[in-house]
């Protein structure tokens, strides 16, 4: 039963190890870092927030798209947060456009990896419920009143 139980940690833990470090692309000491456009020298400066499924670590997968998707020619600022399941990207669109971003986040660590999903601007991830909405709208009658009051 321990030697059937240690197999199983054994398998799981190298599982993990392969699935998070692992690069998009190849690390050699003669790859030429690509520096990341300054956000006012960009012709068409463009930001892109992304919802990304699948992440299963900080480090192995935030990271390594993080990296991967700031190595894209014109790109000005990537940014990935594991907590959130969010990147956060500035490029210059005059260079690439929003489905690179998409595709090179989707090959990342091999590909097949992460689903992204668009998040439009103002958009939250969840709707506000129905209940949080009429929250809202008390607590404004409330403040109306009080101001009406002291008028």
């Amino acid at each position: 039963m321990k030697t059937r139980l240690f197999a199983v940690a054994l398998i799981a833990s190298a599982a993990f190890f392969v699935g998070c470090g692992q690069s998009g692309h190849s690390h050699s000491e003669e790859e030429t870092a690509v520096e990341m456009m300054k956000v006012e020298d960009m012709e068409t400066p463009t930001k892109l927030a992304v919802k990304i499924e699948g992440m299963t670590c900080p480090s192995g997968c935030a990271a390594a798209i993080q990296k991967d998707c700031g190595h894209l020619s014109g790109m000005g600022e990537s940014n990935v947060n594991f907590d959130e399941g969010m990147g956060y990207f500035t490029f210059d669109a005059s260079k690439l456009t929003q489905e690179d971003v998409i595709s090179c986040i989707e090959k990342t660590n091999g590909g097949g990896h992460y689903t992204v999903t668009v998040i439009e601007e103002g958009e939250t991830e969840e709707p506000a419920t129905e209940e949080e909405v009429d929250g809202e709208v008390e607590a404004l009658r409330v403040v109306k009143h009080e101001d009406e009051a002291h008028s």
